[in-house]
């Protein structure tokens, strides 16, 4: 169940990656290093820059499938990476508003209109229009029931990135501005070992639930889909019987 207008599909995917695009680059600083390694070890900025190419290679299916004027299927890493673009960006979603929102933090120093705007873009906005995306617009039926386990390396992969990044991050520089930890529940040296080990498996068991949540909604909508697919051909075989006999009579 999907629209398979290419054009359609076209314009809401220009539109998205005008608003994905815009919300990590407003993030960002030309002339300001420090400001720029804080961001970029967000897991909010890297899930929205995972979701801005995703999206332009969706882009270019959609560009194609216009200039062939007809649609044509998703390869398989397409889809894949789909997937993991919508499991990253959910987990952004959920982590601010179900763990971060209360505890006083801030992705940037100071507050104004224009800051909290682009807050709400990355944490939001992209969110919504990835599912929205995901639903309206995305091939059903195409995730495999082992594609959750191979999702959650991207977490997995940020927590050791973090990790490292912050066993080379002297006391002297990150005095001058940058951060040693983006988030409070990886500060190893302020709450210890086995506070950052729960938020780790919390976060493990919450990624591995999110990721069946999208696969199982994936696949039942993909079986609705091919059953009503096989009823119109059902029907239209039986159209095309009923014509032939009245031929014959």
């Amino acid at each position: 169940m999907y629209i398979k207008s290419n054009k359609i599909n076209l314009i809401y995917r220009v539109v998205y990656l005008f608003i994905c695009g815009l919300g990590v680059v407003n993030h960002l600083s030309l002339d300001d290093k420090v400001r720029n390694i804080n961001m970029l070890s967000y897991f909010t900025i890297q899930s929205n820059i995972i979701c801005f190419f995703v999206m332009l290679c969706s882009i270019f299916h959609s560009f194609a499938s216009v200039r062939r004027g007809r649609y044509h299927d998703y390869a398989r890493v397409h889809l894949f990476l789909k997937g993991l673009a919508l499991v990253m960006i959910t987990i952004t979603f959920l982590t601010y508003n179900l763990v971060l929102t209360g505890t006083g933090f801030s992705m940037t120093t100071g507050f104004s209109a224009a800051l909290s705007f682009n807050d709400r873009i990355v944490h939001f906005i992209i969110p919504a229009m990835t599912w929205i995306e995901f639903l309206l617009f995305q091939p059903k039926g195409g995730f495999k029931i082992y594609d959750p386990f191979k999702w959650l390396l991207a977490p997995v992969i940020y927590f050791i990135f973090i990790m490292i990044k912050a066993r080379y991050v002297s006391p002297a520089t990150y005095g001058v501005g940058i951060k040693r930890y983006p988030y409070f529940f990886m500060d190893v040296e302020t709450y210890g070992v086995w506070y950052v080990v729960k938020y780790v498996l919390i976060f493990t068991v919450a990624t591995l639930a999110i990721s069946y949540v999208i696969r199982t909604i994936d696949f039942i909508l993909g079986l609705i889909y091919t059953k009503i697919q096989k009823f119109r051909i059902a029907m239209r075989q039986r159209r095309q019987g009923r014509r032939e006999e009245n031929v014959e009579n």
